[in-house]
């Protein structure tokens, strides 16, 4: 085929036309520019020949990562085809915060390519896998029931996730916390109390109260055993009532100037939390049990509200709400333990914030409903390797020297190194060998070869 001065060379094949009664040519695949020196290969095709020679390769992360996730990869491979396509991608997106267009260069230069083989995962094929994941929500819920027990979850609706694409049908104008007008869903998620883990999630558009969406939640889950930590401005008496008539148990944060308060703290007791003393009282309130919790060093906000205003008498008439929150609960349990609830919910939403930041989850331009569904799955599983590095942090007592980014930024530092034709690691930096050694990363038991 000749464009201007120059030869292109494609693959052509024939088929009967029955209609036009003659042989019609059809165009195939492009192989290359042709030249007095030969013919020049796809820009693709001589990348994709480089990828062949490389022999040095990223490890550490990547072995973390499978290391990890023996469970979720064994039920990925019961419940979808497309199961090395995921894994990858989910990899990709926790350790790179690759977009869809640069996955399967991140692949190839990952030592997973050697453990995970023959993983497609260009942008068209991203792209297709994400719409059959979205269309086919029996396997995910399956996939998430298969992580499900019999134990208490937190129900938590998340902050929204922008969408700009037309195509999303689900995506509704609507003020988010961020108090931005634009097209949004949300996010609606089980976590596991008892072990410190996403386990479930739903899109829900962003016009939809989640009040509504927590019986289809149970239905689908088969769970009745979720409690409802919402944010702070959910009280209403109507959302109160749905949620009694739904049994569902809920703890929801009142406004500071809610006239439900009682900050006198008759009755106060305490409990330690994080070596700091917490005190609180439970009382009635129309029917309706609070509780009102004070922590004195999270009252340094004594000292901003006095730098910012001059006028001594409306410190006064607002510091007895300083350090203090307060909650309606339908739960029979202890101050305690709705207090450690309540934490939760901002643990989850600071991991939540990772969901956003490091993995770019608050803004999506997937062309459909189905692909956001599958985008959202894929971030979900990242989600769920993020938390895993966290409470491996936790485990070792180590969370208040490393994050899980700084995990994943040190160990993307041990490489695989090809020598003749066997994989062998690479000199270990030093500080990549104190976390591997901390967090006790069995990495020096496989040298790839």
């Amino acid at each position: 085929m000749k464009r201007d001065d120059r030869y292109y060379l494609y693959r052509v094949s024939s088929k009967w036309n029955p209609e036009m009664k003659r042989a019609q040519m059809k165009t195939g695949e492009y192989l290359g520019r042709i030249t007095p020196d030969g013919i020049i290969e796809p820009k693709t095709k001589r990348v994709m020949k480089r990828y062949e020679h490389i022999s040095v390769k990223e490890y550490g992360s990547s072995f973390l990562l499978q290391h990890i996730s023996g469970d979720l990869v064994a039920s990925l491979k019961n419940h979808f085809p497309e199961w090395k396509e995921i894994f990858i991608f989910a990899c990709m997106r926790l350790i790179n915060v690759s977009p869809m267009k640069n996955v399967d260069f991140y692949y190839r230069t990952s030592f997973l390519s050697e453990t995970v083989k023959d993983v497609h995962v260009s942008p068209d094929v991203l792209g297709d896998m994400l719409r059959n994941i979205g269309t086919d929500r029996k396997s995910v819920t399956d996939f998430m029931k298969s992580f499900m027990r019999d134990e208490r979850y937190l129900a938590v609706d998340l902050t929204h996730v922008l969408s700009m694409s037309e195509g999303v049908i689900s995506a509704t104008l609507g003020h988010n916390s961020m108090e931005e007008y634009l097209p949004q869903v949300q996010l609606l998620f089980l976590f596991s109390l008892e072990h410190d883990a996403p386990v479930y999630f739903r899109i829900l558009p962003g016009s939809i109260n989640s009040v509504m969406s927590l019986k289809i939640t149970m239905e689908e889950t088969g769970s009745k055993n979720i409690v409802l930590v919402a944010d702070t401005g959910f009280y209403s008496l109507k959302n109160v009532q749905a949620l009694d008539a739904m049994k569902i148990f809920f703890i929801i944060p009142l406004r500071r100037n809610s006239r439900l308060i009682d900050y006198s703290m008759k009755g106060e007791k305490h409990f330690m939390f994080q070596d700091h003393p917490i005190f609180y009282s439970k009382y009635e309130s129309n029917g309706r049990t609070l509780y009102t919790f004070r922590n004195d060093f999270l009252k340094a906000e004594e000292k901003d509200y006095l730098k910012r205003h001059s006028n001594s008498s409306g410190f006064i008439k607002i510091n007895k709400r300083m350090g203090t929150i307060s909650v309606m609960t339908n739960l029979k349990v202890s101050g305690e333990i709705v207090y450690d609830m309540l934490k939760s919910r901002v643990d989850i939403e600071q991991s939540y914030d990772t969901f956003k930041n490091t993995i770019h989850g608050d803004r999506t331009y997937m062309r459909d409903d189905y692909q956001m569904q599958g985008w959202t799955f894929v971030n979900f599983l990242s989600l769920i390797m993020h938390y895993r590095i966290y409470n491996l942090l936790r485990k070792h007592d180590l969370l208040k020297k490393y994050s899980p980014e700084d995990v994943i930024e040190h160990l993307q530092r041990v490489n695989m190194l090809k020598i003749g034709e066997e994989w062998k690691i690479s000199e270990i930096p030093k500080k990549s060998g104190e976390i591997i050694k901390a967090l006790e990363i069995p990495i020096m038991q496989n040298n790839g070869s």
